[in-house]
């Protein structure tokens, strides 16, 4: 399948998606050296940049979402030889450029509904897979064993570095089950429907596992977002109390002892000592970003800064951002925080055009891909408060889909206001040759008259 991709770009597309997101070189030890993910995908950049130059088509970076993301990655490229780490930085580069591809790839080589919906059922499958391997992996004793104020907890994680440990599960998750809904609202067979819904009770299950909070916080307000959007909202908000009540039943007590924390912290409770942590290292982003202002600190070298200027020598843990905008300001300085404010700027453009088609026939597809972007936004939004999303595939996946699915919409209304404009010249047309006949009949009229 990789190499009939190469000649067929959309199917080297999935393959590169499954690659990207599987991770084989991790999981199995031999493929590790061939780099598969990095060579695989700049074969195939390098076929669309050779195939564009042949048909002369539009650049590659005609696209403002994917011009953002390219400035994103310049201000990163920028703050290599000014990084703490240069080594580190350069191959948090490289890291980045994959999944800048990862959104090139979307926007240029989804170009139909068809398309479109291939790639929510390649999402939809990897979900199955994070899901289904996190639970078998639980199920087996496979868990990352947390001892903290509250007691002890054993928490579900994944088995590759993108899904490594809970949070970053929880995250993948959430963040993928808005494609699950837009599939399911927009599938009409009954066992494809029945397979999306045993998907989605698999991620919520996987998710509460987790014990991730935010993640928790997150599906709520994912919850009450689809109930004041759907037209049937008093079924919808029965559906979500509904699940909501059947997770928090099955789910074991010392989880729920953690989802309670929150409430705990709402009304002033003391926080445990990972939220304590947490401020600290914020406190400390600050300084970061006082030294390092213009270009930042380097890509992904925030923890080497923190054990450098707040450590400065002791012998303690080097803490990543637990932040998102801590994150770009102390990594990339002011150069990256405008870059990335464009970036997420022309993704909030692309979800509000794709969103027109609720009032057109033919697009219920479009806006229901929409609508699932703009809940992800948000909800990465949400875990980007306690998370370092930076480096993660949510905006990445979230920047292609939305530019593939707003260029989708864009074609169609092009074509259909074409049709429109062409059948609005013809009617003048046919008046025209029918004005003789008419004056013909009316005379005949007024003389029987």
């Amino acid at each position: 399948m990789a190499v009939i991709g190469l000649f067929r770009p959309f199917m080297g597309m999935l393959v590169f998606v499954v690659v990207h997101f599987v991770q084989p070189g991790e999981l199995i030890s031999a493929l590790e050296p061939f780099r598969i993910e990095l060579v695989y995908g700049t074969l195939l950049i390098a076929i669309l940049i050779y195939r564009r130059m042949s048909l002369s088509g539009p650049s590659l970076l005609s696209d403002r979402i994917i011009r953002g993301a390219t400035l994103l990655l310049a201000s990163a490229v920028l703050s290599v030889p000014f990084a703490v780490w240069r080594g580190g930085a350069a191959s948090t580069v490289i890291e980045l450029m994959k999944l800048i591809a990862l959104s090139l790839l979307l926007t240029v080589l989804v170009d139909s509904q068809n398309r479109l919906r291939t790639m929510l059922w390649c999402m939809a499958a990897v979900t199955a897979w994070f899901a289904g391997s996190s639970l078998l992996a639980f199920a087996r004793g496979q868990f990352y064993a947390l001892n903290y104020d509250w007691g002890n907890l054993n928490r579900a994680e994944g088995m590759n570095s993108i899904v490594g440990g809970p949070n970053e599960l929880a995250g993948i998750l959430f963040a993928l089950l808005p494609l699950l809904i837009a599939l399911l609202r927009t599938t009409r067979n009954i066992l494809a429907r029945i397979l999306l819904v045993t998907c989605g009770a698999a991620s919520l299950a996987a998710i509460a596992l987790t014990g991730s909070r935010i993640a928790m916080v997150g599906l709520i307000a994912m919850a009450i977002y689809y109930v004041f959007q759907s037209k049937y909202k008093l079924p919808t908000c029965i559906a979500c109390l509904l699940i909501g009540c059947l997770i928090w039943h099955y789910l074991p007590l010392e989880y729920k002892q953690r989802y309670l924390t929150v409430e705990s912290y709402a009304h002033g409770g003391q926080l445990d000592a990972s939220n304590e942590l947490r401020l600290e290292i914020w406190r400390a982003g600050g300084k970061i970003f006082l030294k390092y202002p213009v270009l930042g600190a380097g890509a992904g070298q925030f923890s080497t800064a923190y054990g450098q200027i707040v450590l400065a020598g002791r012998h303690a843990r080097w803490m990543n951002p637990h932040n998102l905008l801590i994150q770009v300001a102390c990594e990339l300085g002011l150069v990256g925080l405008a870059a990335f404010a464009y970036f997420l700027w022309q993704i909030v453009r692309g979800i509000r055009f794709a969103l027109r088609g609720k009032r057109e026939r033919g697009f219920e597809l479009n806006y229901q891909v929409a609508v699932a972007c703009s809940v992800m936004f948000v909800g990465v939004i949400i875990l980007s408060l306690v998370g370092h999303t930076l480096y993660r595939p949510y905006w990445y996946l979230l920047a292609g889909l939305v530019a593939a699915n707003r260029n989708i919409v864009y074609s169609k209304l092009r074509v259909r206001a074409k049709a429109r404009a062409a059948s609005a010249d013809k009617l003048p047309q046919v008046s025209d040759a029918l004005e003789p006949s008419l004056v013909f009949v009316s005379n005949k009229f007024q003389g029987a008259s």
